[in-house]
């Protein structure tokens, strides 16, 4: 077997990348204490698959990294490759001139194995090097006082040094996983016979539900039959549907074009409806303006009435105070007449002049009661008409002046 060369990078107290390269014949690594040459054999048992930190004096995996120093940072990954000639085909199984081993690990735990650069398993390097007579666990790294403890071992414990110069570690090694593979088959077998007896028990009703499966499997494949039949006769049939479903279609079409005649009618008169109601508000408009117009026009008509019939009231108070004088004249006319009765002087003139008087009496007596009958009828007219019966209060002032035309014409008479 020739180991070519190592390279080690972050491995411990080598920071850098190195490589250290193997001539032919012996190689010696020599310098003072704590220089690192262990860590040279270390790195060779880490490749070789060493799982055990204690064996490479560290508590843990993770202090093969480089932990840095002072003056450089710690590095976060450490990888060793062993490179050997294999071109006398010691590793038989690979078909290259050299093989390279690698083992990289990360400070976060993760770890790869490479061979040729290619990715594989911890076991597929570990079972390369049983092959050669190569493993952790046997005397192919002899490290200080192991030469006196082989020496003095039993025959026995040296016999394990021997298999594993001749390679027998490798059929050992396939041994043990051969009979761990045994057992587990074993452990399956009886997980398998239990099952075997689960389903036996179980094949009663197995066995019926096959025979309902297979019932299932026939309906099924009939119903396939006669639905295929059924499709046929569709198919068969589907021109007399066609004709109808056209027919139908037509009498649809038909009815769709009477509906949109329809709908259109019927826009059309709600457009008319639009526009009367349109023109409804606009006249609703002009009725609102009107009311309010005569609202306000009432509101004056009533102010009006009202000062009408303050006047009426003055022109019966008028009225009455002139019948009162009335009465008064004529009592006064009856003094006359007593006067003239008992005197027998009053000449023919004042006998006139009584005439006249008693005439223009009868006529205010008339002007009264038409008056009041005029009053009356005022009173009982409406709104609107009281309006157009304005001239009945101008004519009313009229009379309110000839009542004191005759109230002095008969003051005069009096004298």
């Amino acid at each position: 077997m020739d180991l070519k060369e190592i390279q080690l990078v972050g491995f411990k107290s080598f920071a850098d990348k190195t490589t250290i390269r193997f001539e032919q014949g012996v190689t010696c690594i020599v310098g003072p204490n704590g220089c690192g040459k262990s860590n040279v054999a270390d790195a060779v048992r880490w490749v070789l698959g060493e799982q055990s930190a204690k064996s490479l004096r560290g508590s843990n995996m993770q202090d093969v990294i480089f932990g840095g120093t002072l003056e450089r940072k710690p590095q976060t990954f450490c990888e060793v490759t062993l490179v050997f000639d294999n071109t006398k085909r010691i590793f038989a199984t690979m078909d290259t001139e050299e093989v390279s081993m690698t083992r990289r690990l990360y400070r976060n735990g993760d770890s790869k194995y490479l061979i040729n650069g290619q990715a594989s398993r911890l076991k597929d390097i570990v079972t390369l090097f049983h092959g050669i007579g190569l493993g952790k666990e046997g005397y192919s790294i002899i490290g200080q006082g192991q030469v006196e403890k082989i020496m003095n071992s039993r025959a026995e414990d040296r016999r394990v040094i021997f298999e594993e110069a001749m390679g027998l570690m490798v059929y050992k090694q396939r041994k043990v996983e051969i009979e761990r593979k045994i057992d587990a088959s074993k452990d399956n077998l009886y997980i398998y016979s239990q099952r075997i007896d689960e389903v036996e028990r179980r094949m009663p009703s197995l066995k019926k539900q096959a025979e309902a499966a297979r019932e299932a499997a026939e309906y099924t494949e009939s119903l396939k039959i006669n639905e295929a039949n059924t499709y046929i006769y569709r198919y068969e049939n589907a021109e007399n549907e066609k004709s109808k479903f056209k027919k139908d279609i037509a009498a649809i079409s038909d009815k769709i074009i009477s509906l949109n005649t329809q709908i259109e009618l019927i826009n059309r008169k709600m457009e008319e409806n639009r526009m009367k109601i349109g023109s409804a508000d606009i006249k609703l408009t002009e009725l609102n303006d009107r009311r309010v117009e005569l609202s306000v026009g009432n509101e004056r008509k009533d102010g009006e009435l009202k000062l009408a019939r303050e006047r009426i009231s003055t022109y019966r108070s008028q009225i009455a105070a002139a019948v009162d004088f009335l009465a008064a004249s004529k009592i006064r006319i009856g003094e006359i007449d007593d006067e003239i009765t008992l005197t027998g002087k009053k000449n023919t003139e004042g006998v006139k002049r009584i005439g006249e008087i008693e005439t223009q009496i009868e006529v205010l007596r008339s002007a009264v009661s038409a008056l009041d009958n005029k009053i009356t009828i005022f009173e009982k007219l409406s709104d609107a008409s009281r309006v157009s019966e304005r001239s009945t209060a101008e004519e009313i002032a009229e009379m309110k002046k000839n009542l004191g035309n005759l109230a002095a014409r008969m003051e005069a008479t009096r004298d």
